[in-house]
């Protein structure tokens, strides 16, 4: 409620010190922390409870921030549950008390202050199957969400994770219970994105689609307790949950390959005999065939993967890899290597440069390094690199990914936008809602492929700008407009394999 300056002053008020560069977040974790603490002098005086609670000491903190902001009004948490489900119901987008809701972007938009892409709204009017299923898919949602923030905290902090794996064993049998509904199940939930032929569009949308359902929220829930599993070092808990996810194809299939990748180490690492060396005898000889069982049971795995087609080829590099090395572990010959039309194994290095600089080291500083750039001059390491690459005669940009992004966006500008069903569902998008799901090249294959025979037959250069003078300004997913349209060309006409760039985007669902 407070504006920084505000809570500036608030804070010093409470003789709070060392504000200077911190964040909102980080002020009024102080101030509340500060208002919980009991004062020295209530300390030493023998007081009740009621006399000085820690209630009472922020009914205090209340007083003033209201002397600073006037008359407040409390909402009704069943309103405000109500609108967040309107929210999601009119935006398809969840929103969680604290954040931005999506109501804040459609304001922006309406008084010109952002625009987005035109293109043709095809609102659906059957993405959820009731009000049950709203209700219980933002409740899962939610679970998930605090799931996340739980699991951003340090490993060390084995409290948070042991509080997040409760969280999922709140919910597995929820979980199996669904995964045997789905068995029972032979229709649409069966059907797989990789068949060909011209029911494709329809099956990815269908696919995609249960991105709003409960049974979705409900397997993000699954996937972060296999996380919490690994963190507490539960690794024969993590490889059930993570064999009970690979049992079904209803959900986020683009994460199988990140999931058979860490059910390969599993058995290859975690879950195999240790100390091999310190037993004897029979020991050491059963010790051995169980590590080679062990190492038997990860190259299944591998087998099993190469032969699932909703594993990605960015996946695949790295199962075939492990495979090999397990193959070379087990002293397996030459005919005795498993072959495979998927396995990949052949990816060029990236070259590698070298650039030095003198460091400036000071230890009061935060943040990123600073180093002697031009004349002199403190610099980051990116204005660094550049500088050399200058004067080697190079002009050099400092883009992260978003050179790579805004190509792939501005090449594919009329296909995102491309009206599918239900994936435009409002004026206020950036992107379809199918952006970022496995579905999104199966929904639109012919058009991608068709571009991407344009890309290779050299018409990429008016592509691009036809599509940045039409796009200009809006938001965009992946554009950015601070990079000129010559930057984008020089980068496009340097890349002779742009095509094969592109492919590698779309095949992870866009982005």
């Amino acid at each position: 409620l407070l504006t920084l300056p505000e809570l500036k002053a608030l804070a010093k008020a409470r003789g709070i010190k060392q504000l200077t560069n911190k964040p909102k977040e980080a002020i009024c974790a102080a101030v509340l922390k500060g208002a919980k603490q009991r004062t020295v002098i209530s300390f030493f005086r023998k007081t009740s409870d009621s006399e000085d609670s820690t209630k009472q000491r922020l009914d205090v903190l209340v007083r003033e921030v209201t002397k600073l902001t006037g008359p407040l009004v409390r909402l009704s948490p069943l309103t405000a549950e109500l609108f967040e489900r309107l929210h999601l119901v009119f935006f398809r987008t969840p929103t969680f008390r604290g954040d931005d809701n999506p109501m804040k972007v459609a304001v922006l938009a309406t008084i010109g202050q952002i625009r987005f892409p035109k293109y043709n709204v095809t609102r659906s009017h059957d993405l959820f199957a009731s009000r049950d299923d709203v209700i219980q898919y933002r409740a899962l949602l939610e679970v998930g969400s605090q799931m996340g923030e739980l699991g951003s905290a340090l490993v060390k902090e084995t409290e948070k994770h042991k509080q997040g794996w409760e969280m999922f064993l709140e919910h597995r049998d929820m979980w199996e219970r669904h995964i045997e509904s789905l068995c029972e199940k032979t229709s649409a939930y069966s059907r797989s994105l990789t068949y060909s032929g011209n029911g494709d569009e329809v099956v990815a949308i269908e696919y995609w689609k249960r991105r709003f359902t409960p049974g979705s929220a409900l397997a993000q829930i699954v996937e972060r307790g296999a996380k919490f599993a690994a963190n507490l070092k539960q690794f024969e808990d993590e490889e059930c949950v993570l064999q009970s996810l690979l049992a079904q194809t209803a959900y986020r299939l683009g994460k199988r390959g990140d999931w058979y990748e860490r059910l390969i180490l599993l058995h290859s690492a975690h879950l195999r005999p240790k100390r091999i060396k310190s037993s004897k005898g029979d020991d050491k000889q059963t010790a051995s065939a169980l590590l080679r069982q062990a190492l038997l049971t990860a190259r299944d795995i591998c087998i099993r993967a190469l032969n699932d087609q909703h594993v990605g080829r960015l996946s695949l590099h790295s199962i075939s890899r492990q495979m090999r090395a397990l193959e070379a572990k087990l002293s397996f010959a030459e005919d005795q290597l498993y072959q495979h039309s998927r396995i990949s194994l052949e990816w060029k290095s990236a070259p590698e440069r070298t650039v030095y600089g003198v460091r400036i080291n000071d230890r009061n500083r935060r943040g990123p390094s600073l180093w002697d750039g031009n004349d002199e001059v403190p610099c980051s390491v990116e204005q660094l690199a550049l500088w050399r690459y200058q004067s080697l005669g190079y002009t050099g940009l400092h883009s992260e990914n978003s050179m790579v992004t805004s190509l792939f966006s501005l090449l594919f500008w009329d296909v995102i936008f491309h009206p599918l069903p239900g994936t435009l569902d409002t004026e206020y998008q950036s992107q379809p809602l199918d952006m970022g799901n496995e579905s999104f090249y199966f929904s639109r294959q012919t058009l991608i492929d068709q571009r991407l025979k344009e890309i290779v037959d050299g018409e990429f250069a008016d592509i691009i700008l036809a599509n940045y003078d039409f796009g200009y300004g809006a938001e965009c997913v992946g554009v950015s407009w601070d990079i000129t349209c010559d930057q984008l060309l020089i980068v496009a006409k340097a890349s002779t394999k742009l095509s094969k760039k592109i492919n590698n985007i779309q095949d992870s669902g866009g982005y």
